[in-house]
């Protein structure tokens, strides 16, 4: 999974954090010093908004959407007369109507043929065809809707991981400058005579892995800020910074309660079951093919540029043979070399596959939902340890200090105390938002888009 990915690209160091920040950042909150650059607040419904209305890919379905919309109207025009006409330039030099030409002289006419032709009945064609353009507009939507789900879920993994790196950076920064105090009173014990060098050479590695872990939460940070204005379909940088305001749907905790509620709301379900709907029309539309068609004509023929000698008509008027036709027309396909036969066939072995990708993907919808539920399950008892192990940390940390403080132990059980209790602030850290993660998935997987969004 894509939060998996990101959250392994996080640094795990032994002398990260000193001091555990609250998780929340209430809104309005100052943004904390060491962030470089003016910062823009930015709260996680805005950023779903921003991606909705900017996103390319968003613009993508939608346009799918209104040539979908357009092809309903291209397959309807068959319901309508189709009129036309014709304009020739003839050049004749050959008896015309039984009548030589003088001395077999050429002449130029002109022929204006206007033609009306209507259908009357496809015995059904029409009728699938737009039913089929109907379907396919539908699934365009439901592939829309899809869109949007993705969209919003790239932008909320986006919008959490710089979350998590703030907090991260923000406690770094206090343990850099705490890091910082210890070297500094190392050195000054060291000149009164109560340190060792190792003591204070412990101390300057201790600082110096705190500055270099500053600095990659701040690259860190960064790249992040990358993602999130891709997410957002911004092609500018924007140094951007999570205000988060505890905003979460409310779930249901029971899988089968979300299996089937993903199985009735997901976009890309309804889509498929969209396309099955088409290829099951289409593969009516091709049978339809054996079927008659009934349809009326009517055709003009006006010939100007004849000799009045020639046409007798009067002087001047050019006109010849001036005439119409209107007729009905019956079309019955008696043998097409098999080609409607195998266009069927064609048809049902395209709507078999298009039914086993439909039951695939309800089938990993299924998977993937009750998956991300079990790891929500796991999570929370992963963080309700790490809870009790940051805890644990910190106790054994108060007791080192003050027995340091007595000189009953030496600098490196000090720093040693200090790196366990970092450890389990930054596993804590990272676990609480792994678990947001994976809530952003379970909302995908069910298809939940809220109005708001």
């Amino acid at each position: 999974m894509r939060y998996r990915y990101r959250l392994a690209r996080l640094p795990i160091s032994l002398f990260l954090l000193l001091f555990f920040s609250a998780m929340n950042i209430a809104a309005g909150e100052s943004i904390p010093d060491g962030f470089e650059g003016p910062q823009i607040p930015v709260t996680r419904s805005q950023v779903t908004r921003k991606a909705l209305a900017n996103n390319p890919s968003i613009m993508i379905f939608a346009s799918e959407f209104d040539s979908k919309n357009e092809e309903i109207g291209i397959k309807k025009a068959t319901y309508y007369p189709q009129i036309a006409l014709n304009l020739d330039e003839l050049f004749l030099n050959t008896p015309v109507v039984g009548i030589s030409l003088p001395n077999e002289t050429g002449i130029p006419l002109t022929l204006f043929n206007p033609s009306l032709n209507q259908e009357i009945s496809g015995f059904g064609k029409r009728r699938n065809e737009v039913l089929a353009a109907r379907l396919a507009k539908r699934s365009a939507r439901w592939s829309l809707q899809e869109a949007r789900l993705n969209v919003v879920w790239d932008a909320e993994i986006a919008f959490d991981t710089l979350a998590m790196y703030q907090h991260l950076l923000n406690a770094a920064m206090k343990n850099e400058k705490a890091a910082k105090t210890h070297l500094t009173s190392e050195e000054k014990r060291l000149s009164k005579g109560l340190a060792i060098l190792p003591d204070v050479t412990q101390a300057k590695v201790y600082f110096e892995t705190a500055s270099y872990t500053v600095i990659t939460l701040s690259n860190d940070i960064r790249k992040a800020q990358e993602d999130l204005c891709y997410a957002m379909g911004k092609s500018r940088f924007a140094a951007f910074y999570a205000v988060e305001k505890g905003e979460r749907e409310n779930i249901p905790n029971d899988p089968d309660i979300l299996t089937a509620y993903a199985l009735e709301h997901r976009p890309l379900i309804k889509s498929l079951e969209k396309l099955d709907e088409i290829r099951n029309a289409l593969e009516k539309r091709a049978f339809d093919e054996n079927l008659p068609t009934l349809s009326a004509f009517a055709n003009g023929l006006f010939l100007y540029g004849v000799p009045p000698g020639i046409s007798g008509a009067p002087p001047n008027s050019g006109l010849f043979l001036p005439t119409y036709q209107t007729g009905i027309t019956l079309s019955v396909p008696i043998f097409t070399g098999m080609k409607i036969l195998h266009e069927t066939q064609s048809e049902k072995d395209k709507l078999r596959g298009e039914r086993a990708k439909t039951r695939l993907a309800r089938i990993r919808v299924i998977r993937n939902v009750r998956k991300a539920w079990f790891d929500l399950k796991t999570q929370e008892k992963k963080i309700a340890l790490d809870e009790s192990r940051l805890e644990n940390a910190r106790i054994n940390r108060n007791m080192v200090e003050k027995s340091f403080q007595r000189g009953l132990v030496d600098s490196v059980t000090r720093i040693q105390s200090q790196a366990q209790y970092l450890s389990a602030q930054e596993g804590l850290i990272a676990d609480r938002y792994r678990y947001k993660m994976i809530q952003d998935e379970e909302e995908r997987q069910i298809g939940i888009l809220p109005d708001n969004k």
